[in-house]
């Protein structure tokens, strides 16, 4: 397990350094995502990759069930997500994402802990050092390399953001950010802008 911490105020590095030593933990020079993601991997000596934010909890078997889809010629991919806590908007909102987004257009997000193999990920150098939307320019080169795998045992997501926002502006926030990549192609600067509010 490897953690790094992009410069956050909360002390993180510092915990992890005390309480759980045998876990390796590094700082990247700036927070975005995409270079937390390039220094833990290269910092990794595994031959699969999993790629989890802070505040979501993985399935106890994650591992083991990666390793099966990897084993059957899947190149890499998500797990499906739910939200703690949720409501009956985010319920059916996850619901859609989970069917459609994930499932049939096979798009994936940070929030899906996506997977992928070392020889896959070095071929495509990696994520795209941008300051937003890395995950989904990741997603669409990935669907290039080979079939990509879901998992259905979903990971659990902290739906706080959601509740600080409120659900359905969040949502629709959400759905204007994916609208202005994939058809209007904005550029990641406005549509993080637009997704901090």
């Amino acid at each position: 397990m490897i953690i790094v911490d992009g410069k956050s105020s909360d002390e993180t590095y510092k915990i992890v350094k005390e309480e759980f030593p045998d876990v390796m933990c590094y700082q990247a020079a700036f927070p975005e995502r995409s270079l937390q993601m390039n220094l833990g991997a290269r910092k990794s000596k595994s031959d699969v990759f999993i790629f989890a934010h802070i505040d979501m909890k993985l399935p106890l078997s994650a591992i083991q069930m990666v390793r099966e889809k990897v084993q059957k010629g899947f190149v890499g991919g998500g797990f499906k997500k739910s939200y703690n806590p949720s409501s009956w908007v985010l319920r059916a909102y996850i619901y859609l994402l989970n069917q459609l987004y994930l499932t049939r257009m096979h798009c994936l997000v940070g929030t899906n802990a996506i997977f992928v193999t070392r020889a896959i990920f070095e071929r495509m150098k990696g994520f795209s050092e941008a300051v937003f939307l890395e995950d989904m320019m990741f997603s669409e080169c990935l669907n290039k390399e080979g079939r990509i795998a879901i998992v259905d045992q979903p990971v659990i997501v902290s739906s706080r953001k959601y509740f600080r926002s409120g659900v359905i502006k969040q949502i629709l926030r959400n759905v204007r950010v994916v609208l202005g990549y994939k058809i209007f192609h904005e550029s990641p600067v406005k549509l993080r802008e637009i997704y901090q509010g």
